[in-house]
């Protein structure tokens, strides 16, 4: 099983809706697809129409108790759409790695993630995990199990100088790992009328190289339809702009994470990005900023009733 893990601290870049849509459309090509939801908003579950009230699991949980006590994948994983399961998130998620948390505490807090996705390492073939906006436990774990680090960026002045710095942060968490991880940039969002946007698409080329990934992602209404609706925009909208990109991005990666290239990718092209950070980023400790509450995963439109499947029911 590959692992690629989708960071970005910047939000509104479409981090979760680049995980989402990236893992439904490696599903339809029959890869046998996990998303992860490490990130504590769950909006994944949102975004595939899972009402967070129903579960009774997340991968918090299963963080937890790999090693310890055996994980149950029925009450874990929910079956989102043919060959795409969800190991979900919640709110309570936040606390874990904070003092006390329970993460914090164990021998091996950085490496319990890859622990519980060695357990269905003959099950999937690809891992998609959608990383919290912050730096912290969470993200090492995310890190740690990721065999390709994929950072989305909207073509928009802020996001493009955020850029840099996300590419120094996983260098950073790289090195105290004690190995490289190939990052590859992603541009989301993009606005094809407008100059600036495409200013700024050349820009991030020229700073990044060949890291930009060549599929960009297209600003697309459809995009947040499909998730107001619980649905992937390749089942909402098979058609739509959202759909054809993210297809092709489907398509770039599962090329890029064959296990006869992957070794190749090396790290990133570093001729034009700063080498040091303006804060340097410390080991994790547990003791970490909680993000606020965004609403429940539940309240999403259209969340009920389209038919989810519960694996195990």
């Amino acid at each position: 099983m590959r692992t690629i893990a989708i960071i970005n601290q910047k939000g509104g870049c479409g981090k979760t809706t680049t995980a989402i849509n990236l893992a439904a459309t490696l599903a339809r090509q029959g890869k046998r697809t996990l998303l992860v939801d490490m990130d504590p908003q769950s909006h994944c579950a949102a975004g595939l129409g899972i009402p967070e009230g129903r579960i009774e699991m997340d991968i918090g949980d299963a963080m937890l108790a790999v090693g310890q006590r055996p994980i149950d994948p029925p009450r874990l994983l929910w079956r989102a759409v043919r060959n795409l399961d969800l190991a979900p998130s919640r709110m309570r998620l936040a606390g874990l790695e904070a003092s006390r948390g329970g993460l914090a505490e164990l021998q091996d807090k950085d490496k319990r993630l890859s622990a519980v996705l060695q357990g269905f390492r003959t099950q999937y073939d690809i891992a998609c995990i959608d990383c919290p906006p912050s730096i912290g436990l969470l993200t090492y774990n995310a890190l740690a199990a990721a065999d390709m680090v994929l950072i989305p960026v909207e073509t928009s002045f802020f996001s493009l100088k955020g850029a840099t710095r996300q590419v120094n942060t996983v260098k950073t968490i790289a090195r105290r790992l004690g190995r490289p991880l190939p990052v590859w940039l992603l541009a989301t969002i993009h606005d094809e009328s407008s100059a600036v946007a495409i200013d700024l698409l050349d820009e991030l080329h020229r700073q990044f190289s060949t890291r930009v990934i060549p599929t960009v992602i297209r600003r697309d209404v459809k995009l947040r339809e499909a998730a107001s609706f619980g649905q992937t925009v390749v089942d909402y909208a098979p058609g739509s702009a959202g759909a054809e990109d993210y297809a092709r991005l489907g398509a770039w990666v599962a090329d890029h994470l064959q296990a006869d290239t992957l070794g190749a990718l090396g790290e990133v092209d570093t001729a034009h990005v700063p080498d040091t950070l303006p804060s340097e980023i410390a080991p994790p400790t547990g003791e970490t900023a909680i993000p606020e509450p965004v609403g429940a995963a539940g309240d999403a439109p259209g969340a009920l009733g389209l038919g989810l499947l519960r694996l195990g029911e």
